[in-house]
């Protein structure tokens, strides 16, 4: 166990393209089972997608979670049909609840594109119509050997909506050609979910986090930047500049004063921080790339999601959870700012042992969502948190 889990537990604080009508069907393994929490002070969860160790259920990964504006929670993750692996036969399903997470619907085949990888989805609704787009990255050959361009050989991106709660969803359209330059062999949504800004002049524009590799020339390496669409969703561009190099994953939020945040994983480099961005017009450019003493990661996905706004003279709360260790994917903690992200005061132990990615989501009655990657990879846990059982950070955090 790491010095910042030991000094958090014991003060308390841990406080479609194919159609394969049978598979689609065909029920999913119900949840596995209700996780009383390997540690006191870690909250209960339930596995809301439970691989089997073997075809054609092998692996559940990537976490991702948007909660309408009806209030049900969609719950989006990989399912790697044969293997552990980030390519090959790789679906994105969803299970839908409309109870606050306690129950959920069977598994549902979102999209589909037979042997090859569809994933890394990003769900973002747009507030006006209610219509919730989902956007996810494609492939056909591993990452290593993927070259830029648009082709068979490269990286690509697809889009699909749905008008109906996440019930039904329309065929994947291709816009890679609006989210990616040529230059590029990598892509990839988020993974995350994507927001709507509710400020300034760019109000009402949808923003989800990418990264890209770029391989032209000296600028080789991996970069952290931004989708918008202004229109609701049916069409999207990209930002104009990046974060620095060697930033990959990453989510935004919107601040206070209307700038958008971008929360980064570092990759290629040997960082052990989060790096963040702003932008001050609307994801079209970034400002500087710094990096966040206070947010230890063992180069991991993270999520940052706003919790409540500023309001009546009190601050707001923008929530944010990775595995905080510099030395491996473990020690899941979720971190509370009332600052608008400058410093991390709040915090509380989700799962102390092994944990990789993890996806944050707020529900109307102002509970925390989180689904993550426990004890190795296989599985995803769902788990809900009040706001108040993060408690003020007594100790900052240490190396491990």
């Amino acid at each position: 166990m790491t010095k910042f889990a030991r000094v958090l537990l014991f003060a308390g604080l841990a406080c479609g393209i194919r159609t394969a009508e049978a598979e689609a069907t065909r029920p999913a393994p119900a949840a596995v089972h209700a996780d009383p929490g390997s540690i006191a002070g870690e909250p209960a969860g339930v596995d809301i997608f439970s691989g089997t160790g073997k075809a054609p259920r092998h692996t559940y990964r990537i976490p991702s979670m948007l909660v309408t504006a009806k209030g049900t929670i969609l719950a989006f993750a990989e399912l790697r049909r044969n293997g552990g692996g980030d390519s090959g036969d790789i679906e994105t399903v969803l299970r839908r609840s409309t109870d606050g997470g306690k129950s959920w619907s069977d598994e549902q085949v979102v999209l589909d594109m037979g042997k090859d990888t569809i994933g890394n989805a990003c769900p973002v609704q747009d507030a006006k119509t209610g219509r919730i787009s989902l956007v996810a990255v494609w492939n056909r050959i591993p990452e290593g050997k993927q070259k830029p361009g648009f082709g068979e050989d490269s990286r690509r991106v697809f889009l699909c909506h749905s008008n109906n709660d996440g019930k039904s969803w329309s065929k994947p359209e291709e816009i890679t050609r609006q989210t990616k330059q040529e230059s590029w062999s990598w892509f990839a949504a988020g993974p995350n979910a994507g927001i709507q800004l509710r400020n300034g002049p760019h109000k009402g524009r949808l923003i989800i986090g990418v990264n890209h590799r770029e391989c032209a020339g000296d600028a080789n390496g991996y970069y952290a930047h931004a989708i918008y669409s202004d229109d609701g969703g049916r069409t999207w561009k990209q930002s104009r500049t990046y974060a620095a190099r060697n930033t990959n994953e990453c989510e935004a939020v919107e601040l206070a004063d209307g700038s958008v945040m971008l929360n980064m994983r570092n990759h290629g480099s040997g960082k052990r921080q989060r790096a963040v961005a702003v932008s001050t017009d609307g994801g079209e450019t970034w400002g500087p790339t710094t990096w966040d003493a206070a947010l230890p990661e063992p180069q991991c996905m993270g999520s940052i999601k706003r919790h409540t706004w500023p309001a009546n003279g009190k601050p707001g709360l923008i929530l944010f959870s990775n595995p905080a260790s510099d030395k491996g994917r473990r020690n899941l903690v979720l971190r509370g700012s009332t600052d608008e992200g400058k410093s991390w005061t709040l915090a509380k132990t989700i799962h102390a042992g092994p944990a990789a990615y993890s996806h944050l989501a707020v529900l109307p009655n102002g509970t925390i969502a989180i689904l993550y990657e426990p004890n190795g990879y296989g599985r995803l846990t769902f788990v809900t948190v009040r706001p108040e059982e993060l408690k003020p950070v007594i100790e900052t955090a240490g190396p491990g």
